[in-house]
């Protein structure tokens, strides 16, 4: 005969879940394992129907007054009867294998105090994959060096019962108490398996927000793995950094969270940077011609003024104007077109940080919907405010049919320069193919000190003779990458 299957108990921490407990129960009571097995529903101080729904089902009901869901699994653990305990989620729906799948694991590996897999979303957001592409590869590159996972879902854990009361419990006063910080300590006890076939359905209501808030989340549990491994308290500092001496593989694995926060960072915040997609900050550098371009559009008097010089100057330039200011002075908008220049898309709202989140993206939709009412014609240039983005962003524009623009050349405009300051430094950089940054605004602001452009006014003239005594000519960025400006 096979051998003899473990208890298992499993534990459900609910708060308000009325609605989706249901679905999680019947997947439990399910299960196709051979051994025995209950389930403890702990209701955690809910105001709806929840109790009802577990008599409903008949299995176990424990209530525990201290809101919080660590409170909540450890009163569950504390009257679990089984040799295992499972963490479960009230929103998770679980395949009638899973139970079987955790035993397997536990049978196969004596050594092993833990085992868990991988999550999916039941509806997955956009950026799902990411972020399965992220805890995969850590969760591989720790178990290779540590034998262990990097981050664990809480609803999908098991580990043995004795091992968890060895190390005292759950700690809930410290980030992720069902997931990296037990993870970690049970990990001292024996092995703590991931099994990526093990797998389990979740609702992703906890990640509804920005993307932005989302991998800072990951970032922080980063931060935690960082601090266990190459950090131990103060009275301790001298053996850890004698471990972390001799230790190579810690070492690596901060290599290897360090590095990927690096990519980012460069791939955000480096104008240059095509590290997330297609970009263009410079042309062909075969010809001696440079584009000028002016961001953050109309803002008046100074637009018109700089319109003037151009006119008079025979020179064609390219103004990145967010919606919003477009909708402000239509007229200087339509005037743009009119007189040759090439108007590009500069967002709607200008935010800073828009390309952290998918609202950075509905708010380029806006300011193309909006320059198109005001002026007809549908920009295929975009410039992301500050020249900040990000992978999302970028697969958008080209998703949108639109040309990510940025710039190779550029000077201070904010820190009290003068106009022949400023004129000296942009003549300094130029070069071959050169998209020039200029600004005949500031934001959305307007009529106060920042969107005072009268000294860029004074030094267009300037930079305009400057580099044609150095025998360039000027083109819109359109001409300078050979892209049609308008849809």
């Amino acid at each position: 005969m096979g051998e003899k299957r473990p208890y298992v108990s499993i534990v459900v921490p609910a708060y308000n879940e009325e609605k989706n407990l249901p679905a999680c129960l019947e997947s439990l009571l399910s299960q196709d394992f051979t051994g025995s097995y209950e389930v403890l529903v702990v209701d955690n101080a809910s105001r709806d129907g929840t109790a009802a729904v577990v008599e409903r089902y008949g299995v176990k009901l424990i209530t525990c007054e201290m809101r919080g869901v660590f409170f909540a699994r450890a009163a569950g653990a504390a009257a679990a009867k089984g040799e295992i305990i499972a963490q479960a989620d009230a929103d998770t729906i679980y395949p009638r294998d899973w139970l079987t799948g955790i035993a397997r694991r536990f049978a196969e590996h004596k050594e092993a105090v833990a085992v868990g897999g991988p999550f999916f979303y039941i509806t997955p957001p956009w950026w799902a994959p990411v972020e399965r592409y992220i805890r995969y590869f850590f969760n591989i590159i720790a178990l290779l060096f540590f034998g262990r996972p990097f981050v664990v879902s809480g609803a999908n854990f098991a580990f043995k019962k004795w091992a968890f009361l060895q190390i005292n419990g759950y700690n809930p006063y410290v980030y992720a108490a069902d997931q990296f910080d037990l993870a970690t300590r049970l990990s001292r006890m024996g092995r703590v398996i991931y099994d990526d076939r093990i797998r389990v359905r979740t609702s992703a209501r906890t990640m509804q927000k920005s993307a932005f808030y989302v991998f800072l989340d990951l970032l922080i549990h980063m931060g935690k793995y960082a601090r266990y491994e190459l950090t131990a308290p103060l009275s301790y500092m001298k053996s850890a950094v004698r471990k972390l001496r001799l230790s190579p593989a810690r070492v690596i694995m901060t290599g290897l969270i360090v590095i990927p926060v690096t990519f980012c960072a460069y791939g955000y915040f480096v104008i240059a940077s095509p590290v997330f997609g297609k970009i263009y900050y410079e042309g062909s550098a075969n010809e001696k011609v440079v584009a000028l371009t002016f961001d953050d559009g109309p803002n008046e008097p100074y637009t018109s003024q700089i319109l003037d010089i151009l006119d008079s100057r025979g020179i064609k330039a390219t103004f990145f104007t967010p919606g919003y200011n477009v909708e402000l002075y239509p007229e200087t908008a339509r005037r743009i077109i009119a007189e040759g220049h090439v108007l590009g898309n500069h967002s709607y709202s200008h935010d800073a940080n828009h390309a952290l989140s998918m609202q950075g993206c509905r708010d380029l939709s806006l300011a193309e919907e909006k320059i198109y009412e005001v002026t007809g014609v549908h920009p295929s240039l975009y410039r992301p405010p500050h020249g900040r983005k990000s992978p999302w962003e970028i697969q958008y524009v080209e998703e949108q049919g639109l040309n990510e623009i940025l710039w190779s050349i550029s000077t201070p405009e904010l820190s009290g320069r003068t106009p022949e300051q400023m004129a000296e430094d942009i003549i300094k950089q130029a070069k071959r193919g050169g998209i020039i940054l200029l600004h005949d605004g500031y934001g959305l602001e307007h009529d106060n000190a920042h969107a005072d452009k009268s000294a860029m006014v004074l030094a267009l003239p300037l930079i305009i003779d400057g580099l044609k005594a150095k025998g360039y000519s000027f083109v819109t960025v359109a001409d300078l990458l050979d892209i049609e400006p308008y849809h």
